[in-house]
């Protein structure tokens, strides 16, 4: 009996322990209000995707929404941790910094940003920088941990039959598309992510052949989806140069017609879940084939009831695993569990009717992943010779996110070091001696290192470990 009681404490201390500190993520909704922005955050468990309501929240930004239902007023960059916010009927946008292990939002010191009037869609480049919005004009800003500053020629006047709904980055931030407001044709544009420049895509505009054309994402293999709501259809390009040139089987039937909507390519590349924003439900279609071979076909079972009132935004987390639906009507959000191998949605939770309120509409949803609170640490190691002899006096230089750069000299027995360096942050180190060379080297540390010591490149490409 003893044992068993023993085991039985030891199961609910594991059980207890993993409950308490198993790490949630965090979704962000804000609802817009001509009577004033409210911002609403909540906590995302990882077992189960349900959400709860964080400490603190909501949030009044402290400027008025135009009245609208928009789709993409709220946008997250991972690099330099802000969240933005459109106030569209104050023509700016409120800036926050997020704590990745609480949820706690901070507003930013440039904040809010003036912008352009009728904001209806935010995108951050994935280096962080620039912001870009979509409006009765397009606007560039480029970004750093302290200010926001209008690119070179911004804002940028839309081209004829243009008028962006939603829109679209390319994963490594190189092409910009965007429309589905009105008109027949989207917008595809180059981004310096230096600069923030935005230039104009040889041919743009580009016609999709019927009304309101919302680019809703480039996937990683360089296609760019396009949902036809107003015709019940999604339309798949291949880019050349950023030039769209639709696929063969283009455009494939989506669902049912509605008002525009917009969601991601799932994480792991293979579906395309929409909700609809007129129907109340999301529809779920496979990916496959590649290039002008692309196919898209609907999964079994869809589409899936969201059980609430103009459901026109989704996000996933960061595994691809739950959906999360926000219904701008109802003001509320339904989460889905997601079967990552054949795209059917089940399990769907819904909050209550009126969760953020009575007031104003849900306009867009963001998803922002958990990451462990940083401390102050230090990083050091030996910078060595091939043969394991010391190279003393190198240059070592530190690199880091929101443009974070230390550089040191090794002393006369190799060794070397950074002081108050902040922990979970991924980190380059690279050395420079004329007495040998050497790669760069890579690491995340949770805690103080001592022994990341750095080789000379042997001729296989070895860099540096930590021992």
């Amino acid at each position: 009996m003893r044992f068993s009681i023993v085991s039985f404490c030891l199961v609910l201390f594991l059980f207890l322990g993993s409950a308490l500190f198993a790490h949630a993520g965090f979704v962000y909704s804000v609802v817009d209000d001509a009577a004033g922005n409210m911002l609403y955050g909540f906590s995302a468990d990882d077992a189960t995707g349900e959400l709860t309501l964080l400490s603190g929240f909501p949030i009044a930004t402290g400027f008025n929404g135009g009245g609208n239902t928009n789709l993409e007023h709220i946008a997250f960059d991972p690099v330099n941790k802000f969240l933005y916010v459109a106030n569209r009927g104050s023509s700016n946008i409120s800036v926050y910094s997020v704590d990745q292990a609480t949820g706690a939002l901070t507003p930013a010191p440039f904040s809010p940003i003036t912008s352009v009037a009728s904001q209806r869609t935010l995108k951050v480049h994935p280096s962080g920088s620039p912001l870009i919005v979509g409006a009765d004009s397009f606007a560039s800003f480029v970004i750093t941990p302290t200010s926001a500053t209008p690119a070179p020629g911004s804002p940028y006047a839309l081209p004829t039959g243009v008028s962006p709904a939603a829109s679209a980055l390319s994963p490594d931030g190189t092409y910009y598309y965007a429309g589905g407001n009105s008109g027949n044709f989207f917008a595809g544009y180059t981004i310096n992510a230096s600069t923030g420049e935005m230039t104009a895509i040889a041919g743009n505009p580009f016609d999709s052949g019927a009304s309101n054309p919302v680019p809703v994402d480039v996937d990683s293999t360089g296609r760019l989806w396009v949902f036809g709501s107003r015709q019940a259809v999604v339309r798949a390009y291949t880019l050349a140069s950023g030039v769209p040139t639709a696929v063969t089987g283009s455009p494939f039937a989506y669902g049912e017609t509605g008002f525009a909507s917009v969601a991601k390519v799932h994480p792991n590349g293979n579906f395309l879940i929409l909700p609809n924003r007129t129907r109340a439900y999301a529809v779920s279609a496979a990916i496959g084939g590649s290039g002008a071979a692309t196919t898209l076909t609907t999964v079994a079972g869809s589409p899936f009831g969201t059980s609430g009132s103009t459901s026109l935004a989704a996000a996933y987390n960061t595994a691809g695993t739950y959906l999360y639906v926000v219904n701008a009507g109802s003001r509320n959000i339904t989460k889905f569990v997601v079967d990552t191998s054949t795209g059917v949605l089940s399990g769907a939770t819904v909050l209550p009717a009126n969760t953020m309120g009575t007031a104003g509409s849900n306009s867009g949803i963001v998803y922002v992943p958990y990451a462990a609170a940083s401390a102050p640490i230090s990083i050091g190691g030996r910078i060595l010779k091939a043969n394991g002899s010391a190279v003393a006096y190198a240059r070592v230089t530190i690199d880091g996110p929101n443009g974070f750069t230390a550089s040191t000299l090794s002393n006369s027995l190799g060794y070397y070091s950074f002081e108050n360096v902040l922990s979970n942050r991924s980190y380059t180190i690279t050395v420079q001696s004329k007495l040998a060379a050497f790669s760069p080297a890579s690491l995340t540390p949770s805690g103080n290192v001592t022994d990341f010591d750095i080789t000379e490149t042997a001729p296989a490409g070895f860099s540096g470990s930590r021992r």
